[in-house]
């Protein structure tokens, strides 16, 4: 198994947001936010190395995702919003018919979480929006939770993919 490129998949998913926005005024009438991925520079934040290995080796590469016009919108947070999200003020635990730690890393704009499983930081999980409690308790009794990618890094290919998709119509 080889290693996830962080590398090629910034350049790659920044030259193809950068053809995606062309023509999107035109498009849809009106004129696309801002829609990139940021690498990273300097020093990892405190807490950063506390977090499960994928996750630190992304944040080692990507400062941040921001893609607010792709599909529904996508959006992977800071490290240091990812690091204070695990004092409750974001998902840290999903409760249901199992009960599973995550670290949540990303959404979707409008309520719906991506979080990596915990201790290992996999899967990925699509958490849409539903109650959380004070201490970041995700109430999923209605079982909607999903697994959307088995890996960080399978989860980024398919955001990759589907700008390739979104250029494509």
């Amino acid at each position: 198994m080889t290693a996830f490129d962080y590398e090629l998949w910034l350049t790659s998913v920044n030259d193809l947001a950068a053809r995606f926005v062309s023509g999107f005024a035109e498009k849809f009438g009106y004129p696309p936010d801002e829609n990139k991925a940021r690498p990273a520079f300097g020093p990892l934040p405190d807490g950063v190395m506390q977090l499960p290995a994928p996750l630190v080796e992304f944040y080692r590469h990507v400062a941040e995702v921001s893609l607010p016009d792709v599909h529904i919108g996508y959006f992977v947070s800071m490290a240091q919003a990812t690091v204070n999200g695990r004092d409750g003020r974001l998902p840290v635990r999903i409760e249901g018919a199992a009960s599973i730690d995550v670290v949540t890393f990303g959404s979707d704009g409008g309520g719906t979480y991506f979080a990596l499983g915990l201790p290992d930081g996999a899967p990925v999980y699509r958490m849409p929006p539903s109650a959380v409690d004070r201490e970041g308790v995700y109430d999923n009794r209605d079982s909607r939770v999903q697994v959307v990618a088995a890996t960080l890094p399978e989860f980024l290919t398919k955001l990759h993919n589907l700008l390739v998709s979104e250029i494509r119509q």
